[in-house]
């Protein structure tokens, strides 16, 4: 009897043990399929020229270090589409890093060049940048991009059609420019005092040194400041190159008059150019006073309209708004810039979307109470705070769209407000609760 209470319990033992490693195992692979992979830090889109003069015109087709990316080719089979296209690696691309940036996807993607994978992105309608350098040669690369409709990353925000659109391929040097960020305080003059940062990333495995010669520039003629920074780095360090300058009021941007100044970067490299770059930044200065928002020591009040709404940015003003909240999906990025073109303030909306999973947020509920989705809010967050800060326009974040709170919406909001102090935090579905500004 003894024996055999003896082998009941080692079975017991036995089937609890592997039930807790199916649970772990289980919990492991879907982490794994809601993180992201090799996926670059987000920035603002950036285009690299080799020539100062093609840069500020913007014609990116004068660029040798942007590639002709073919059409891609889609193959459809059961829940994934594959996309696959080519681009050219010519010979003056050797000793840099070779960036890919896919501007949209309608779903999670992995992506594979020459067979071999260098990321994946959970959430696909974000653009995102993956560093291919080490899997592209000189001559013809293929570039693989496969979607996957049954992906469980895509249950905090689907699109119905299926498409992948803006692959570009684009290279920069081993001491490269990552992005560009402009803070503003106003003097008791009236005047600004803009500081701005240059974050360079070194993705050489020895130190690289670069001069970084700088320009800011309003109405293409005045010039506010003119100088070069000096830096080295060693392997895979980034660090920011700083300036700062005074800026006259008539410089900064402001809903009725929105000015924008153009600041022009040439790294050099061994006294040889080796990239450049150009910016349009709208300068001003926001903060948060005791819960009203100040843009240029102005209380503005936000009078907001969900994009898709109206019909154009134009009926905005015409139906009595000052700005738009729009969701960072497809295109996202093109209105933000036209807002700010137009002097309309802008929030943006990280693309979560949870308002057709139910108000239940038990176990097994709304995924903005299951730390299993915990990684995935902050990082989308993050990744719509980083790409969109460079615009003077946003004045807050929207952390998701959603009529439920929870754990992951209280976390967003506290890493939100510890980065962004001085804009708007809001989350529509709080309700009464302390996780939004508005």
């Amino acid at each position: 009897m003894a024996k055999i209470q003896k082998n009941m319990k080692r079975t017991l033992f036995s089937v609890i043990l592997l039930s807790i490693i199916a649970i772990n195992t289980a919990i492991a692979q879907s982490t794994y399929e809601l993180s992201e992979r090799n996926v670059e830090p987000a920035r603002a889109r950036l285009v690299p020229y080799n020539k100062a003069a093609d840069a500020v015109g913007g014609e990116e087709s004068k660029s040798t270090f942007v590639a002709v990316v073919e059409e891609p080719v889609r193959k459809d089979e059961g829940t994934t589409s594959t996309f696959t296209t080519h681009f050219a690696f010519p010979v003056s691309w050797l000793n840099r890093q070779v960036i890919l940036r896919i501007g949209y996807a309608s779903s999670a993607y992995t992506v594979r060049v020459n067979g071999r994978e260098m990321g994946f992105s959970p959430s696909g309608v974000m653009g995102a940048e993956f560093n291919i350098t080490k899997a592209s040669k000189e001559g013809r690369n293929e570039v693989v991009v496969t979607l996957d409709s049954a992906s469980s990353a895509n249950k905090l925000y689907t699109s119905k059609e299926v498409a992948l659109q803006q692959i570009e391929v684009f290279s920069q040097p081993s001491i490269r420019i990552r992005d560009v960020v402009a803070l503003l305080r106003l003097n008791d003059l009236g005047e600004g005092v803009a500081e701005v940062a240059i974050p360079v990333k070194c993705d050489a495995l020895n130190p690289k040194s670069m001069r970084m010669h700088y320009a800011l520039r309003l109405n293409d003629t005045i010039l506010l400041a003119e100088g070069y920074r000096e830096m080295t780095l060693d392997m895979r360090r980034e660090d920011s190159l700083r300036f700062s300058c005074v800026v006259p009021a008539n410089a900064l941007w402001k809903s009725d008059a929105p000015t924008r100044v153009r600041l022009d970067l040439e790294s050099r490299i061994d006294n040889r150019v080796a990239e450049c770059v150009s910016r349009n930044i709208a300068l001003r200065q926001i903060e948060l006073r005791n819960k009203q928002l100040y843009v240029n020591n102005v209380q503005v009040v936000p009078n907001l309209v969900e994009y898709g709404a109206v019909k154009s940015l134009d009926e905005v003003r015409k139906f009595g708004y000052n700005g738009v909240v729009v969701t960072l999906d497809k295109d996202a990025y093109k209105v933000i810039e036209e807002c700010e073109k137009k002097g309309l303030y802008v929030v943006v909306r990280t693309p979560i979307d949870t308002t057709s999973l139910g108000d239940d947020i038990r176990r097994g509920g709304n995924p903005s109470n299951d730390l299993m989705w915990n990684e995935s809010y902050l990082w989308r967050n993050m990744h719509a705070l980083h790409s969109t800060k460079g615009y003077g326009a946003v004045i807050g974040y929207a952390i998701a769209k959603g009529n439920t709170s929870g754990i992951n919406i209280y976390d967003t909001y506290l890493l939100l407000k510890s980065l962004v102090t001085s804009h708007i935090v809001m989350y529509e579905g709080a309700k009464v609760e302390w996780a939004t500004d508005k």
